[in-house]
């Protein structure tokens, strides 16, 4: 049986400026991921932020980052908890570093630095993107899952290899006002946007134009928002008023004791108080650790539901 031969990471040729963020192959200045991706999807995502806030926050990244590239590279422990946490995460979830800020192009337009490659076999790699926010919005997940299949996509391309898994590596051990830490170190896996999507994405932009984002709710669906909201409320409406009719209608029956009323259309029947035993199968989990209870549990299939919230 044939070995598979191992695949290396490529140069990738693009020099990286780091003082100005720019990325340059031979004679030509190629442009960075991040940028495209504030331009389509998240135009105003600082406004209304403080200049010296948002400093300080792109500086306390680099530094993590950096400490967590020492770490990789040269085996360099700078004491801090973002480091421990960072090298709890790899030790947890098997993570064999093989390179740090790795660049990867298309070789034409598009460039772009994968904070983490780890080795998972000869040919197949896993990406992760450190982060080191307060809070961990929907916007900024998105935003993470988009920038790591684009990067995905790339590194496929130019080193003919697989990625298996993308995820955000969050690390942040920062002081309050309180003088309490913000501690956090989690390892966050999302889902991977198809590379047809990817390169559409990045086509769109080269054009100019504004891409349509597959993912976001149809115009078919949103333009029934109007007509949802009002269903609910009449359905709210119309639930309290039944409630409070079968309150009263129950309240008349048992001070006259009566069971039964009918009409030509409409049958009303009282049913009467009772109890009802369970049984708590949690807690007699506990008290049973060592108990096989799979002959006695039945798995039953639930379809999935729409949850709508106004």
């Amino acid at each position: 049986m044939a070995t598979k031969k191992r695949i290396e990471l490529k140069d990738s040729g693009v020099i990286f400026n780091a003082e100005d963020h720019t990325y340059l192959l031979g004679d030509k200045y190629l442009s960075g991921i991040t940028g495209m991706l504030q331009r389509q999807f998240f135009p105003t995502e600082f406004e209304g932020i403080p200049k010296n806030i948002l400093d300080a926050a792109a500086q306390y990244g680099t530094d993590v980052h950096k400490s967590c590239e020492d770490f990789d590279m040269n085996w360099t422990n700078d004491g801090t908890v973002e480091v421990a946490d960072y090298i709890q995460i790899c030790k947890d979830n098997e993570l064999t570093h093989e390179c740090s800020e790795y660049c990867v192009t298309d070789k034409k337009d598009w460039a772009t630095k994968i904070d983490k490659v780890y080795r998972i076999s000869d040919d197949t790699f896993d990406i992760g993107d450190i982060k080191t926010y307060g809070v961990m919005t929907s916007d900024k997940l998105e935003k993470a899952k988009w920038q790591l299949s684009i990067m995905a996509m790339l590194l496929e391309n130019q080193c003919k290899c697989k990625v298996r898994r993308l995820f955000i590596i969050h690390l942040r051990n920062r002081e309050t006002k309180s003088g309490e830490f913000d501690h956090i170190a989690n390892i966050i896996f999302v889902s991977r946007v198809p590379a047809e999507i990817c390169q559409e994405l990045l086509n769109t932009d080269l054009r100019g134009e504004q891409f349509k984002n597959p993912f976001e709710i149809p115009d078919d669906i949103s333009s029934q928002e109007a007509e949802i909201r009002e269903l609910m409320e009449t359905k709210s409406y119309v639930e309290e008023r039944l409630a409070t009719i079968k309150a009263n209608i129950l309240s008349k029956m048992e001070s006259l004791d009566i069971r039964t009323w009918a009409t030509n259309t409409m049958r009303l029947t009282r049913k009467m108080p009772s109890t009802r035993a369970s049984f708590n199968s949690s807690l007699f989990k506990a008290d049973h650790p060592n108990m096989d209870f799979s002959p006695y549990e039945k798995i039953s299939q639930v379809a999935g539901s729409l949850m709508i919230t106004v």
